[in-house]
C-alpha cells in the first residue's frame, strides 16, 4: 500500500495531464490541469495523514 501511495505520485503526473489535454480549448485545459493538481495534492496531503499514520502504529 505504501509503494502504491509513493507511486501514484508518478501516474498523478502522467494521467492528469493526459485527461485535462483532451480539452478543445487550450486555456480551459490548462485550468482543468492545474485544478486537478490542486485537488490530487488535497486528497494526497489526506491519504498520507490519514491512511500512512494509521499504517505505522
Amino acid at each position: 500500500m505504501k509503494k502504491f501511495l509513493l507511486m501514484s505520485v508518478l501516474y498523478a503526473l502522467l494521467v492528469l495531464p493526459s485527461l485535462a489535454a483532451r480539452e478543445p480549448n487550450a486555456a480551459r485545459g490548462v485550468k482543468r490541469a492545474v485544478a486537478m493538481f490542486v485537488a490530487y495534492n488535497f486528497f494526497y496531503i489526506f491519504v498520507v495523514l490519514v491512511v500512512w499514520m494509521s499504517m505505522e502504529g
